[in-house]
């Protein structure tokens, strides 16, 4: 039995998020399940290297499954057959031989995310980025993004933090790029808590119109409360961009 990590991307528009779920079919897990199950003749169960939410969306996305039979033939092959019958909206891109304990969630050492904002309607954007219109003070979001770089500790930031063992996190890069009438916020850490990210975007949004100042930010940093924090900004504007791996896990 060989281990592999298997590289896709999707638009989570139509799905209830990575993560199978007993209510319904519609998660990129089950549909990645079935179809490897199904080629690989024997059953196949794929550990993402995240959980995304309803609706979010990965330009990178790596998950690791064991197999007997996938040596078989080239990896060419399967990427093909695979792709071919996968929906419209789900590609798998590469395969790695890994170590046989290589964990697709376990052994990632940062993660990159973007999320999408237009500030002008856009047809072409509906479902890829979050339409919100009014005025937004970029220098203070600016301001507020160093005060965010200064913090490890992010517990106002995730619905549960009791589900954690510590909700501490090192940010590596943070930026809030703007270009005539969009705007992608970029962050990298070595870990990020459940709708980390969704919280982070609603509060700076909140700072960006005055509902909330530099100083409510560093309190709503130290509180770890949730409830003080702004709204978690809605799903179709985040992407997974990049995992990281340490190259000894990869077998040449």
């Amino acid at each position: 039995m060989s281990r592999y990590f298997l590289e896709l991307s999707y638009c989570g528009t139509k799905y209830n998020g990575w993560q199978i779920q007993a209510n319904t079919p519609h998660t990129i897990q089950q549909i990645l399940n079935d179809v490897l199950s199904t080629t690989l003749r024997h059953p196949v169960t794929l550990i993402g290297c995240g959980r995304t939410d309803a609706g979010v969306h990965a330009k990178q996305f790596f998950a690791h499954f064991d197999s007997l039979t996938l040596a078989d033939h080239p990896f060419e092959f399967w990427l093909h057959k695979w792709n071919s019958m996968l929906p419209d909206d789900i590609a798998v891109h590469q395969l790695y031989c890994v170590t046989s304990n290589a964990n697709a969630r376990y052994d990632a050492i940062s993660r990159t995310y973007e999320y999408h904002i237009h500030q002008r309607k856009d047809p072409f954007l509906y479902q890829r980025s979050w339409y919100y219109s009014q005025t937004l003070n970029n220098a203070i979001i600016q301001e507020g993004i160093q005060k965010i770089k200064q913090h490890t500790d992010f517990a106002c930031f995730t619905k549960d933090a009791s589900e954690y063992n510590h909700t501490q996190c090192i940010i590596y890069d943070i930026q809030w790029n703007v270009q005539d009438h969009r705007i992608v916020f970029v962050i990298t850490a070595n870990r990020f808590l459940r709708n980390m990210v969704r919280a982070i975007v609603g509060t700076l949004i909140w700072l960006g119109i005055g509902k909330y100042t530099l100083n409510d930010l560093e309190n709503i940093l130290l509180s770890g409360d949730r409830k003080k924090a702004g709204f978690s900004a809605p799903a179709e504007g985040l992407y997974l961009t990049q995992i990281k791996y340490p190259e000894s896990i990869f077998i040449l």
